[in-house]
């Protein structure tokens, strides 16, 4: 297993997971020009449910995380631990997602970017998903 366990898709989030694929990330734009994440069904601004997906730039920032040690379902047994973290979008919006790489020096305000897996085990492997890791700022003297 990668760590994921395997994501399959539904008619719902089949435009998600294709986008995905192709390494990009998927999310949706209201009629007020909001970027909304890919589980909205309305516009806050405006109330609409007239939403159309946006490929945003998988940009972001870490606002909070937290290593998970005990499994929430019996599928994310052998995921454990693992980190999972509120990125706060280039575009907008905050987003919960799983923190891969180095995390041992995090801040709030640290830059993060999208990077993409496959989900499941490599003989019965499920769908791509994005997950996030730390920009290495790299300090100069």
């Amino acid at each position: 297993m990668t760590g994921f366990p395997q994501v399959e898709r539904d008619d719902t989030s089949a435009a998600f997971y294709d986008a995905a694929a192709r390494e990009e990330l998927l999310m949706q734009r209201g009629p007020s020009g909001t970027v909304l994440p890919p589980e909205a069904r309305t516009d806050p601004a405006s109330g609409s449910a007239d939403l159309e997906p946006v490929t945003v730039s998988g940009d972001g920032v870490l606002v909070s995380w937290a290593v998970v040690h005990r499994a929430p379902l019996p599928a994310l047994a052998d995921a454990v631990p693992y980190v999972s973290a509120v990125v706060e979008l280039a575009e907008g919006p905050w987003v919960i997602v799983r923190l891969v790489g180095d995390i041992c020096s995090l801040s709030a305000g640290d830059p993060v970017r999208a990077r993409f897996v496959r989900s499941g085990a490599p003989e019965d492997p499920g769908e791509v998903l994005p997950v996030f890791e730390p920009v290495a700022t790299g300090v100069t003297s």
